[in-house]
């Protein structure tokens, strides 16, 4: 391993714990910020949600500044996030709209009655509790299922020229 990968493999290991020790003290959960606020109207776990989307619009604006572009086909070595689309994958917006809102609807629900978002599922097994392990494993299930079963049938709606 040269010493680029250390450094990445380093930088990962800290930013994750930096981000997990954030998560578990803060007790941040996307899930339960809404479902507070709607509830009970607390307010609290709503301002991590807010926090994460501003940080998300800086973020963006600040890869795009320095370069990078969400999807620039122009320029093969530049950011590219998008892989699906870099590989081929072409599908109608008729069909991949659907099947996207469905996917993002079970994700919602699981996490609702997992009664947290992945985020936090993730802390909560860190933490040792069986439910958080229980979903980490049911969420590795569903990546294995929707890479051996969802992704070749997207290929097969390909639209092609």
């Amino acid at each position: 391993m040269d010493m680029a990968a250390w450094k990445i493999a380093l930088s990962t290991l800290v930013l994750g714990a930096i981000v997990g020790y954030l998560g578990q003290r803060s007790r941040f959960c996307t899930i339960s910020g809404v479902r507070d606020f709607f509830l009970v109207k607390d307010s609290y776990r709503l301002k991590g949600l807010i926090g994460i989307i501003i940080g998300g619009v800086l973020g963006f604006a600040l890869v795009n500044r320095m370069g990078g572009k969400l999807a620039n086909f122009t320029n093969p070595g530049g950011w590219e996030f998008m892989p699906m689309l870099r590989d081929g994958l072409n599908i109608a917006p008729a069909v991949l709209i659907p099947v996207s809102a469905v996917g993002a609807f079970l994700l919602a629900y699981f996490s609702v009655m997992a009664e947290g978002c992945p985020f936090r599922q993730h802390v909560m097994a860190g933490e040792g509790r069986s439910s958080g392990m229980l979903y980490i494993a049911g969420l590795v299930a569903g990546v294995v299922f929707y890479d051996f079963a969802i992704i070749p049938y997207l290929q097969t709606l390909t639209v092609t020229g």
